[in-house]
């Protein structure tokens, strides 16, 4: 070991410079110079924050915006409003201003919305003495109502009926305007055995058939009928395959000009599972 000559610490003999002070300890040594990584990265990130930050700070602003604008929440009014004239609605252009999740809460804070609850209240009369035909069948409602600055209202009435082994969803979607306006009957019976079970005859699903007569202005139901021939067909194809039927299944369509049917066959945990889907159009003079 030495001594340093500046700091008077000991150090290694070999050191040509001492680690304690930095000094030079031979003459003419002139030690690399460290560059300090830290430093230049350090440098690097602040220059590259300067060039980018306009960008930054604007696409942060605007998705800290639009999760605001997103996460609005359309309640109904605090006190009743009266609806003015329904101005030609353009869908593109309508901005929802109000919204019900219940029919009474929409009756009370919209005086004049007497004329649309009496009838809503009239077709849930028809609705519920076909239901009390099937003693099993429960029957759940739920409603969404829209109001736009158009003074237009977007009306969703879902009607759930259950049993033990059938759900059946009915579910009614029109605005004032007419230009929407369509209906959906779904129904799902599981637990099927086999197609014979599920094989379609004359007295088959008559509540089916009733709803779907009961939304629409037609007299009879010409797509059921016509699906019904086709899907009886399907025996031997489900003979076939009925164990590989997988999430698509096997099934059919038929169309009118009022309506469109689907008769499905689904793999289910214990048998097999039914789905029948009526797509049509509501007879608007009931609820508008």
């Amino acid at each position: 070991m030495k001594q340093c000559p500046y700091c008077k610490k000991n150090i290694p003999d070999s050191a040509k410079v001492c680690p304690h002070c930095g000094k030079p300890l031979e003459k003419g040594y002139k030690p690399m110079k460290r560059t300090n990584y830290y430093s230049n990265t350090m440098y690097i990130i602040l220059a590259l924050f300067l060039i980018f930050s306009p960008m930054l700070s604007t696409f942060l602003f605007g998705s800290l915006l639009n999760e605001q604008v997103s996460e609005t929440v359309i309640t109904s009014p605090k006190e009743a409003i009266t609806l003015g004239t329904l101005n030609k609605a353009n869908i593109s252009q309508e901005k929802i201003e109000y919204y019900f999740g219940s029919l009474s809460d929409f009756d009370k804070l919209i005086t004049n919305s007497d004329k649309y609850v009496e009838k809503i209240n009239k077709f849930e009369k028809d609705l519920e003495a076909i239901v009390n035909k099937y003693s099993d069948v429960k029957l759940k409602k739920d409603y969404n109502f829209y109001v736009t600055d158009q003074n237009n209202i977007y009306n969703e009435l879902i009607y759930t009926l259950t049993s033990d082994n059938n759900e059946i969803i009915l579910e009614l979607n029109y605005d004032l305007s007419g230009k929407s306006n369509n209906v959906t009957v779904d129904q799902n019976t599981t637990g099927l055995a086999d197609f014979e079970a599920m094989k379609i005859k004359e007295d088959s699903y008559p509540l089916f058939k009733e709803l779907v007569l009961l939304v629409s202005s037609n007299q009879e139901y010409k797509s059921f009928d016509e699906a019904s021939k086709k899907f009886n067909d399907l025996e031997k194809s489900f003979n076939e395959r009925s164990d590989s039927l997988g999430n698509y299944g096997l099934g059919v369509s038929d169309s009118d000009d009022d309506s469109k049917t689907s008769m499905r066959i689904l793999a289910g945990n214990e048998g097999y599972r039914f789905r029948l889907t009526c797509k049509t159009e509501l007879d608007l003079d009931k609820f508008v």
